[in-house]
């Protein structure tokens, strides 16, 4: 232990500080499409399980989710108490052992098994990851490195579609063999980060005074808009992974390297989207950005709803990245602003928990509108209105700010504002 310890002290010496924030953004890149890696192989698993309902076979993609759900919050625990960049690690080979998993676990059951535990992994490296960069950086640095995770989070949706996707062209086993890039990261991860410091932890939690209470206090009102909104985008975003193959599928397109590759590319777009949400956050307030959000959203549903021939369906699914990286971006900044640094591991696992909750509820939200429409266009269509819903809530929050930033004189985006 001396000797790794004494290697990787003379490893940092020649490594700059840009070498932690790499493998933060890259580890990041496992989290948003982790779970859905293997989708564009779910119509050939219904195939192979063929006496199972579809419900079951699309608990491969969500049932991670609800361990993260379930976890969440405890992991968040954790890692405030234990560190994180040691677990972080943990979590990185644990994504590659259990997501490969479906590769040689031979009933449903095992590998719903093996899907449950490989949450555990994605809710570690998403709140470990995110906590990190809250406590290595402030300011418009820290949106800076946000909006850069973001980024990776969507550009990884890009990269395991795609790659997920090639590995259903030799069989729907193989697909899961994408988990193992994991691996890859770990030497980079303990070659670049240390723990963090936390200076003036212990007064932080147990100061006496008013003004430490007041500190200690955390803005449950903001808490609760920022929890519902990425369960929100989740609801509305995890339909693609989950139902657009079958769509593709009943428009006869069979390709899973096609389904794939669609699949990914709102997180693709979502890379712009999020690097240039840092700069329209110093001239526009969060609501504003989370209503045009979702408002982006809602309308890319609503092509895809309508039309769904391949040209209108890429173009909906490139209007939908673009506001997916606006909302995902301006949400982590919001939740990183309002958190107390001895808490950012419990309040991201909360995050990781309702973001996760999203995507497990689309499975089982869709299907009643399916039931009742008949196809699979009407699940995307009710994903527009759902996202209009969303984005007129904003919109209204956002102009009543304004009007009480203007009667109290007070800064827009001050706290003592309001949400």
């Amino acid at each position: 232990m001396t000797f790794l310890n004494s290697f990787k002290d003379e490893q940092k010496k020649h490594t700059s500080g840009k070498g932690k924030l790499v493998f933060l953004i890259l580890s990041s890149m496992m989290t948003l499409m982790g779970g859905a890696a293997v989708a564009p192989a779910l119509p050939s698993i219904s195939a192979y399980f063929a006496g199972y309902p579809e419900t079951s076979i699309a608990m491969i993609v969500t049932l991670t989710s609800l361990t993260i759900v379930l976890t969440g919050w405890l992991v968040g625990m954790i890692c405030d108490r234990m560190g994180k960049v040691r677990l972080l690690m943990l979590f990185l080979v644990l994504f590659a052992l259990l997501g490969s998993s479906g590769a040689y676990l031979g009933s449903l059951e095992m590998i719903l098994v093996g899907r449950a535990l490989l949450g555990i992994a994605i809710a570690g490296i998403m709140t470990t990851t995110t906590a990190l960069i809250s406590e290595y950086y402030s300011g418009f640095e820290r949106s800076r490195a946000i909006g850069y995770q973001s980024a990776a989070m969507g550009l990884g949706a890009l990269v395991l579609g795609l790659s997920g996707g090639f590995l259903a062209s030799f069989g729907w086993r193989e697909t899961f063999l994408v988990y193992l890039i994991a691996l890859l990261f770990v030497p980079g991860v303990f070659l670049t980060m240390e723990e963090p410091k936390l200076e003036g932890r212990g007064s932080r939690k147990t100061g006496g005074s008013g003004a430490n209470d007041q500190a200690l206090r955390l803005p449950l009102g903001t808490l609760a808009v920022i929890y519902i909104a990425i369960f929100s985008l989740m609801l509305m975003f995890y339909t693609i992974p989950t139902k657009l193959p079958y769509l593709l599928q009943a428009g006869s397109i069979t390709s899973t390297v096609l389904s794939g590759a669609l699949i990914g590319i709102p997180g693709f777009v979502s890379v712009f989207s999020s690097l240039a949400c840092s700069r329209l956050y110093s001239r526009l307030s969060r609501q504003t950005i989370l209503s045009a959000g979702f408002l982006i959203m809602a309308f890319g549903f609503f092509v895809i709803g309508l039309v769904s021939n391949l040209a209108p369906v890429v173009c909906g699914l490139v209007v939908i990245g673009i506001g997916q990286g606006l909302v995902i971006t301006t949400l982590v900044i919001w939740l990183s602003s309002v958190a107390p640094s001895h808490r950012y591991g419990t309040l991201f696992g909360v995050y990781s928990m309702f973001l996760y909750l999203g995507q497990f509820a689309s499975a089982f939200a869709v299907q009643p509108l399916i039931d009742v429409g008949g196809t699979y266009a009407a699940v995307f269509l009710f994903d527009g209105i759902y996202g209009i819903g969303i984005a007129a809530a904003f919109a209204f929050f956002a102009v009543g700010k304004k009007v009480r930033a203007g009667s109290s004189r007070c800064d827009p985006d001050a706290e003592k504002c309001g949400w």
